[in-house]
């Protein structure tokens, strides 16, 4: 979606946004009898739920992607923005959920991996949160486009369970270190 606005597209998404607040356009209604919608009015729908979800109206924006998801449903992003709504109104299941049809929709989905695990986190399922933050850092591995996801990802994991982030050959490097390290404390010891 352009960053820049034209009139005509923006007096229409004042006029969406001013006939939704008011009662005079339901959304999951419009969307779910339209016979086609071009990917314009698609994409001028999804700026209407960002812009609820930006200003704090969630539960209209939940509305909106809730919408957009039903008539697109293989709209990988549809799912995430779902998702995002869910994890902000703290419905972690819920986020869960839609995380998962966004990366069944995009299999290389990195920032719905890392939305998703932060959700099974707060949701009480840490371990399974961290372990799948790996594959954050496996799929975007040195992609430019995902640096930023991928050192939110190390960030999550070294902050809650660093270890993770060892590869077992410096695994294995740091155990033998600390052998020896005991082993010369021990004839340490024995020579006093």
């Amino acid at each position: 979606m352009s960053l820049i606005v034209e009139p005509t597209l923006a007096r229409y998404l004042e006029f969406m946004i001013h006939g939704f607040y008011n009662g005079l356009i339901t959304l999951r209604e419009n969307l779910n009898n339209a016979e086609t919608l071009s990917d314009e009015e698609l994409e001028t729908v999804y700026a209407l739920g960002y812009y609820l979800f930006t200003n704090g109206k969630y539960k209209d924006a939940k509305e909106v992607f809730t919408g957009l998801t039903a008539y697109a449903p293989y709209t990988a992003f549809y799912w995430r923005a779902l998702g995002a709504v869910n994890q902000q109104i703290k419905d972690y299941e819920e986020a869960v959920t839609a995380y998962d049809m966004a990366i069944a929709n995009d299999p290389g989905d990195v920032v719905s991996y890392v939305y998703r695990s932060e959700s099974k986190m707060l949701s009480g399922k840490k371990e399974e949160g961290l372990t799948e933050l790996l594959k954050v850092i496996e799929i975007g591995g040195d992609n430019p486009q995902y640096l930023a996801w991928v050192q939110r990802a190390r960030l999550l994991i070294s902050l809650n369970k660093p270890e993770l982030l060892i590869s077992p050959k410096e695994q294995e490097e740091a155990e033998e270190s600390e052998e020896e390290s005991e082993e010369d404390s021990e004839e340490g010891e024995a020579s006093d």
